[in-house]
């Protein structure tokens, strides 16, 4: 396979450009705005999914909160009712044995 070599071109074309910095500067500012506008558009369409997203987070936790202390107020009232139920059902076995000896 014989391939013709091409010549390499004796001057090698170069892309230069001047920029001026404050051009730069006035691009970004002048995107500025549209970036923001862009932004709040994007914002304003998912506030009802964070809305929706917010309200079951909060159900969720208020849920788990109640829970919580219906357990431990269950809990608290049982040990308290405990010794009460232990008097009664030995004052009723106390009796129930008076009767059956005075028989």
């Amino acid at each position: 396979m014989n391939q013709v070599q091409k010549p390499q071109p004796r001057f090698v074309p170069t892309l230069t450009e001047v920029v001026d910095p404050a051009s730069l500067t006035r691009t970004l500012s002048a995107q500025q705005p549209q970036v923001q506008t862009i932004v709040n558009q994007v914002l304003q369409q998912i506030q009802p999914i964070f809305e929706r997203r917010l309200q079951e987070e909060m159900e969720r936790v208020v849920r788990s909160m109640v829970a919580k202390q219906w357990s431990d107020m269950s809990a608290k009232l049982r040990d308290e009712l405990e010794p009460f139920v232990r008097q009664a059902v030995l004052d009723v076995l106390s009796e129930q044995s008076q009767i059956k000896i005075q028989r």
